[in-house]
């Protein structure tokens, strides 16, 4: 067994997710001269903010998937500050109109109306972001969700924004074909927690994606912008980790899914 020690110069996302699985003993057998406040320190300074996990499937595609931890969610119509403490996790969220650069399909954004009704025909999944919780469901394509529901969360200040379902209750609800590129999305797992889930290849369908993210546990999975609107980033430490292959048109991207601290959402 490698010392804790000697993870030091490994991925601190690795290194991390290592230290916290250990239990105490095993940490002092293997680091005898590292004192209890030291192991202390190490177990509750190193853990980042966003858990950082690999999967791969049965079919070698491979995924990152990014727990937040003790954040909360929101939807932000104003890029995200990299360099701000509040902010550990940024991705595009709905698509963006190519005629106004304004967002397609978020009707309601922290308690303001944006939209009325839905203006895309293939949208047929619902994000709800109310009171800190997230909540995947299902709609006709191209249909709006009921006025009293977009009512209710702007009462709440709450978030509906509208994109491609892939997953809903453990079914794939994509067809066959269409354009490959990297894909991203927010899903739902067996446990009720929420995840960025991103590939490695971008060569996926979303109906082959759909398949890989069901084989991974998603119970509910919602699309999220990807493309030339694919740059994303991370916090591990420190360090700002971009995310995205292409990154070509970041300049215009509209909305975005971040997760921040609980302490700097507005009250």
């Amino acid at each position: 067994m490698v010392c804790v020690k000697q993870l030091f110069w490994v991925k601190p996302v690795y290194y991390n997710s290592f230290l916290n699985s250990l239990p105490h003993a095993v940490l002092k057998k293997q680091c005898p001269d590292l004192s209890a406040g030291r192991l202390f320190f190490l177990r509750h300074n190193s853990t980042p903010e966003v858990q950082v996990e690999s999967r791969t499937t049965a079919n070698g595609n491979q995924y990152s998937v990014f727990y937040p931890r003790t954040l909360s969610p929101q939807v932000a119509t104003t890029r995200p500050d990299a360099t701000s403490g509040n902010y550990h996790l940024s991705v595009a969220a709905a698509y963006t109109d190519l005629d106004t650069d304004q967002p397609l399909g978020l009707l309601v954004c922290n308690g303001q109306t944006l939209q009325t009704k839905a203006k895309v025909g293939l949208l047929d999944g619902v994000l709800t972001l109310t009171g800190g919780q997230l909540t995947i469901s299902r709609i006709p394509a191209g249909q709006t969700p009921p006025a009293a529901e977009l009512e209710k969360a702007r009462r709440q200040k709450g978030t509906v924004l509208l994109q491609e379902l892939l997953v809903f209750q453990g079914q794939n609800q994509r067809t066959d074909g269409g354009s490959v590129f990297q894909r991203r999305a927010l899903v739902e797992f067996h446990d009720h927690r929420f995840a960025v889930v991103e590939s490695e290849s971008d060569a996926l369908t979303m109906q082959q994606f759909a398949d890989d993210l069901i084989e991974l546990g998603a119970v509910n999975a919602l699309y999220l912008d990807m493309g030339d609107w694919d740059e994303g980033w991370y916090k591990a430490g420190s360090r700002v980790v971009k995310l995205g292959y292409r990154r070509t048109a970041t300049a215009r991207q509209s909305n975005w899914l971040v997760f921040v601290e609980p302490a700097s959402l507005p009250k």
